[in-house]
């Protein structure tokens, strides 16, 4: 990746790293509680493509991992690190995210969040190494 890929990608993950303070830090757990019941909904009865047995703590648990991809991704490739170091600053992350949680903020930290993150951010920086072995 050129110079001009790489910059782009450190201001994509800057902005990531703003967004993600937001959201990690605002009281939205009834929000994203909905949320997680209206995919289950629309997954399990208007358009019926998930299997019977997934309740709508899977889909939370799915939307976790969803927001560390783009983590792992922009980590790797923004500073050039191996896929491993940016699954571990994923886990430190998500860890703090959760202490603060619990310990300061109106939400609830849980250590299957921490695991969810770390595996979405692991996704992002494999899907990255795949990608630039497949170009090379």
């Amino acid at each position: 990746m050129g110079r001009v890929g790489r910059w782009y990608a450190v201001v994509l993950l800057a902005a990531y790293v703003a967004a993600l303070l937001v959201v990690v830090t605002q009281p939205w757990g009834w929000e994203l509680n909905r949320l997680t019941v209206r995919l289950w909904t629309f997954f399990r009865f208007d358009w019926p493509v998930a299997p019977r047995r997934m309740g709508p703590e899977h889909y939370g648990v799915l939307l976790n991992v969803l927001l560390f991809v783009p983590f792992g991704a922009l980590l790797t490739i923004a500073l050039r690190r191996p896929w491993w170091w940016a699954t571990t600053a994923a886990l430190v992350t998500s860890a703090l995210v959760e202490l603060a949680q619990h310990r300061w903020l109106e939400r609830d930290g849980s250590w299957s969040d921490v695991a969810a993150n770390t595996c979405g951010a692991l996704i992002g920086a494999l899907a990255v190494r795949r990608w630039s072995r497949d170009r090379a």
